[in-house]
């Protein structure tokens, strides 16, 4: 009996010396001999990395008012979790009957290859080489049809070889399938967009039936009355092919969104984010599981110098008062006003207040759902080139302007300057000037037969006296003229930080000699001198020469950007006043605004009783431009001003194309003025209201 035992044990010791050597064996293999094969398999379940898309930064008025924001919508993505086709089709019909349910659409970038109705997309239509465009879509190589093929051909090669479809499904149903198996093997993954929290709840609740289905949330653009500043805030859209090579060092991709115009464009660098990346690792159910993660770092807020009550106030302004200029009766109004632009400038920081181009366009046109049928029209018309109205074009930095007499201050203050006249040296205006065997007239020696009698500087630019400044121009010369024009910043950029400005025309002799073989005469001076010729400013160059007689002679750089913020609160970047002092002595000076007061306020004055009613006193001059083209359209009108005029705080400039008389564009100044002076320039009462509609956007 112990022999028994004996044996037993030996026998149990022997095969537990055998089951452990098995074990050590499979551990050995597991680690050592297949170990990299295993990591490798466990490897293969982590599918991709999937970029999270960083928010925007917002861009906000002067006082936080919000003008682009974020805005949150969650999309559907497909990642790839070995499915057979046939289970990957039963899976999209559920989808496809999920988001039926709960109002929701699919993504569908196939209607660009097949319609339904069986047909050729845009791409395939006027294809010279489909099957090639089909393989680089899809990886298929299309084998089994040639450029001959039907539509209806190619598509059940798509239905029964590429997606195979069974034939249960509807012909509908089939097409609709193919669509989302379509997104699921594009560069942009997205089955359904701007998807409802109906079909979220119940993807989460039934995500069993949905393996490899992903709910991530995408920021996108949201814009609030950016109507009334369209060309100033411009917009986004996905970046095309020269933008992508052009910014490749930046981290772009294919599926980016950029800034396309205006502010959107000029502070990408600012407002672009950077995005997170998130690694997912899909399980044995489908289901995915995030293995690590890297966070996003939201782009900054720019804060703009704009107070868009101003800006509101100066467009409607505009829309009112063209209305009104193209109603009104005199026969040298053809009755065609239709655009204009307003800058309003703080004269002593050169921060630009308001900056309205009429008409104007609504960004979210750029931004919005494919089948918009609205914002087709409108994105069509602003890219038609027989519009002449183009709303993308900024007149306000962009659009030069034959600037009438709003001119005749700057050659007042060069006469001075040069010593060729004092304030109240007179002239007899008789109605014409002669030079060179032509006879320049006056409005009212054509209108009465007689000019305007004794002047002096200040009451020539008061009444506008043409005869005045067509002799007063000649003494001075062009050469002095010019020099002091370029001084003010006329025809020369102003440097505002929005890409699209204009450099305008300063009327010179160097330039006739561009543009004609003739030599420069005294009647080329004359015309000159009344801001005719070939004198072409742009507004903000006008509104800024306003400042700067405003203010004493400091000549200011405008611009737009106040300051950039961090998303975490920190300040990137603040604008401060740039500026240089014009060598104008003050007496000099304070001759030119006597002249500007009484243009607005003495009873004979070009703008008389159009600002009684404002709080403070105006300083003005209006201007009539002619064209050339007066027997079949009206003169552009134009008006410059600042107030207070004895303690300026602001400037601003109106240029109404076909305006007829500049004294017609005064009550939209007028307009900006009462706003500004009635807020006391403190801008929007429901400030804290819009920061908290911010705040929610974060």
């Amino acid at each position: 009996m112990k022999q028994f035992f004996k044996d037993r044990y030996t026998i149990v010791g022997i095969a537990l010396v055998l089951i452990f050597s098995v074990i050590v064996y499979q551990l050995a293999n597991m680690q050592l001999v297949q170990g990299e094969n295993y990591y490798t398999q466990s490897q293969s379940k982590i599918r991709r990395s999937t970029t999270i898309l960083a928010e925007r930064g917002n861009i906000l008025d002067r006082y936080g008012v919000p003008i682009a924001i974020n805005s949150t919508s969650y999309s559907i993505f497909l990642m790839d979790t070995g499915l057979g086709s046939k289970k990957l089709n039963e899976m999209m019909y559920k989808l496809l009957r999920v988001l039926e349910k709960n109002g929701d659409s699919h993504v569908n970038t196939f209607s660009k290859y097949m319609t339904y109705p069986i047909g050729f997309g845009s791409m395939l239509k006027n294809n010279e080489n489909r099957r090639k465009t089909l393989k680089i879509m899809t990886g298929y190589e299309f084998k089994g049809f040639d450029q001959e093929s039907t539509p209806e051909e190619i598509y059940e090669y798509f239905k029964d070889m590429v997606f195979k479809v069974d034939d249960k499904y509807s012909d509908k149903d089939a097409y609709d399938i193919m669509a989302l198996r379509f997104q699921g093997i594009s560069m942009d993954p997205v089955l359904a967009d701007s998807i409802s929290t109906k079909t979220i709840a119940e993807l989460e609740e039934r995500s069993d039936e949905f393996p490899g289905i992903i709910i991530e949330s995408v920021p996108s653009r949201k814009y609030v009355d950016a109507h009334y500043a369209g060309q100033l805030i411009g917009h986004v859209g996905p970046i095309d092919a020269e933008e992508l090579a052009k910014n490749s060092d930046a981290g772009y991709k294919m599926t980016d969104i950029i800034g396309k115009s205006g502010v959107e464009l000029t502070t990408e660098g600012y407002l672009r984010g950077t995005n997170g990346y998130r690694r997912v690792e899909i399980d044995d159910n489908g289901k995915p599981r995030i293995v690590s993660e890297e966070a996003v770092k939201p782009g900054s807020d720019v804060v703009l110098t704009i107070d868009m009550g101003l800006q509101k106030v100066a467009m409607d302004s505009l829309a009112k008062n063209i209305k009104l200029i193209r109603e009104s009766n005199n026969k040298k109004n053809h009755h065609d006003a239709f655009a204009g632009a307003a800058v309003a400038i703080d004269v002593n920081t050169g921060e630009v207040l308001a900056l309205a181009n009429y008409p104007s366009y609504d960004p979210s046109i750029f931004i919005a759902d494919p089948d918009d049928k609205a914002a087709k029209k409108a994105k069509a018309a602003l890219a038609d080139p027989k519009n002449k109205t183009t709303s993308e074009y900024n007149r306000a930095i962009a659009g030069i302007y034959t600037p009438g007499s709003t001119f005749k201050p700057l050659v007042g203050i060069a006469a001075l300057e040069e010593g060729k006249t004092t304030p109240y040296e007179t002239y007899f205006d008789k109605g014409y000037e002669q030079y060179d065997g032509l006879m320049l007239k006056s409005i009212e020696y054509n209108q009465y037969r007689a000019g305007l009698g004794t002047v002096n500087l200040i009451t020539a630019i008061q009444k506008s006296s043409n005869p005045y400044f067509y002799n007063l121009g000649n003494r001075v010369g062009i050469d002095n003229i010019v020099k002091w024009a370029k001084r003010f910043g006329l025809g020369q950029k102003t440097g505002i930080d929005l890409l699209g400005e204009s450099k305008g025309i300063i009327s010179s002799r160097e330039y006739k000699k561009t543009v004609e073989p003739y030599p420069w005469t005294a009647a080329d001076t004359a015309q000159s001198s009344i801001g005719q010729m070939y004198n072409s400013f742009t507004p903000i160059q006008l509104a800024n020469y306003a400042a700067t007689i405003a203010n004493g002679g400091k000549h200011l750089k405008p611009h737009i950007i106040k300051r950039v913020v961090k998303y975490d609160g920190s300040i990137v970047t603040e604008t401060k006043p740039e500026y240089e002092i014009i060598p104008v002595k003050k007496e000099n000076m304070k001759a030119i605004q006597q002249g500007m007061i009484a243009v607005a306020n003495a009873t004979d004055g070009t703008a008389a009783d159009k600002f009684k009613d404002l709080p403070v006193k105006v300083a003005g001059k209006t201007g009539t431009a002619e064209t050339g083209m007066e027997a079949t359209q009206s003169s552009n009108a134009l008006f410059i001003c600042y107030a207070p005029a004895d303690k300026p705080q602001i400037a601003v400039a109106v240029v109404v194309e076909r305006g007829v008389f500049g004294a017609y564009t005064a009550p939209i100044a007028k307009d900006i003025l009462k706003y500004y002076f009635d807020s006391n320039g403190t801008g929007n009462k429901d400030y804290t209201v819009k920061a908290d509609i911010v705040q929610l956007t974060k």
